[in-house]
This record gives structure tokens, C-alpha cells and sequence, in this order.
């Protein structure tokens, strides 16, 4: 693995969430160009890639969980998804998101609590570089498949350290043999090209 940046390495550390929000905050104006240009970061092409092949529709409606800046966003509004929705719990963040002017709706919100959104809300959801050690827990899968409407797809990524240290693929095992929602697509993908990472893009497709 190659050298991390030392804003990640505080990210992967950090000791509690709201230590977390913090680093996520003070980092929130140069996030894109540093993630994207100094690191190589090419998630967000490749999950938006994934969900157009599994719902063959641009007319969604979207919520991009852990949404960050708008990465994410940013492609789904140019792949002329209809209503876009996006969470995040850095207030940071989020004002990053709301200047790029592609969601209809943001929200503060903390993946390990239950949502405060309604179920069967969206026809897909999306959270891309959110499961990643000291960030949001496994079982927020479990929320992110309850907001979602049935025949609508999951599509989101996990940092291969954090799927290997984690109850990850038992959870997704179970929504599978459940009936919550369909095992579609586990692949390993590079992650954050500068240092040689990797993560698993998974698919479900909710019962």
C-alpha cells in the first residue's frame, strides 16, 4: 500500500464521530481536488456506472447516503435522474453539496441511527466511500434497504480492511437468504489509487 495522505490517516483513526465530523469539516473545502486529483479517487464514476446498468432508467428518484460534498451527485444530476436526495452528517460537507445546486433536498443526518425518512421512499440508493473504519456501521444497510422501494437497487462500497474486519458479508448473506433484498453484484475495485486500496462494490436489488 502506498503512503497515505495524513488527512486520511485522521479520517481512519479518529476515535469518535464527532472527532470525525471535525477532520470532515476542516477538510470540506478541498476535499473534490485533493480526493479526486491527488488521490486518484474514481468511485464515484464507477457506482453511477453500476446503477444505470441495473435500473436501465435515468428517472430516478435517488438518495445518496453519506453524500459528502455532492461527488456522486454531481454524476447522477448529469445522468438526468429526476429527484436527488442526498444525507451526510458533516455540516461541512453538506455546504460543499448545496453550492454545486444538484440536490432537491439535503438533510443532517447520522447513518447509525434509524432515518427519519419514510420507507419506500426511493427507486435506488447510493453510498459510496461512507463504510469505511470509525464511519458508519454495517447494519445501516439494513435503513438504507427500508427507504428503498422494492425493485429498486443498493449500490454502495466498502472498504476492503473494513469488509474483511467486519460482520459485512454475514449481513448481506442474511438479506439475501431473508428476501430483503438480492445479492446482484460483490466485486473488488481499486479504491484510493495513491495508495494501492482496494474496496468491494456491492449490488442489491430489494425484494
Amino acid at each position: 500500500m502506498g503512503e497515505q495522505a495524513d488527512i486520511h490517516v485522521k479520517i481512519l483513526t479518529a476515535a469518535s464521530t464527532d472527532e470525525l465530523m471535525e477532520v470532515y469539516d476542516g477538510w470540506a473545502d478541498r476535499y473534490d481536488r485533493e480526493l479526486l486529483e491527488d488521490w486518484g479517487y474514481t468511485s464515484p464514476q464507477k457506482a453511477v456506472q453500476l446503477l444505470l446498468e441495473a435500473m436501465g432508467s435515468h428517472e430516478l428518484a435517488v438518495l445518496d447516503a453519506g453524500c459528502g460534498t455532492g461527488l456522486v451527485g454531481v454524476l447522477l444530476k448529469e445522468a438526468g435522474m429526476s429527484l436527488l436526495t442526498g444525507i451526510d452528517y458533516s455540516p461541512g460537507m453538506l455546504a460543499e453539496a448545496e453550492r454545486k445546486g444538484v440536490y432537491d433536498a439535503l438533510h443532517t443526518l447520522d447513518m447509525n441511527l434509524p432515518l427519519t425518512l419514510p420507507s419506500d421512499s426511493y427507486d435506488a440508493v447510493t453510498c459510496i466511500g461512507t463504510f469505511t473504519s470509525t464511519h458508519v456501521k454495517p447494519e445501516a444497510v439494513r435503513e438504507l434497504a427500508r427507504v428503498t422501494r422494492s425493485g429498486g437497487v443498493l449500490v454502495f462500497t466498502v472498504r476492503d480492511d473494513y469488509w474483511q474486519s467486519t460482520n459485512f458479508i454475514d449481513l448481506v448473506t442474511e438479506l439475501h437468504v431473508s428476501g430483503v433484498a438480492r445479492i446482484e453484484q460483490i466485486r473488488l475495485e481499486p479504491y484510493i489509487h495513491s495508495e494501492g486500496s482496494e474496496c468491494r462494490f456491492v449490488v442489491l436489488r430489494v425484494c
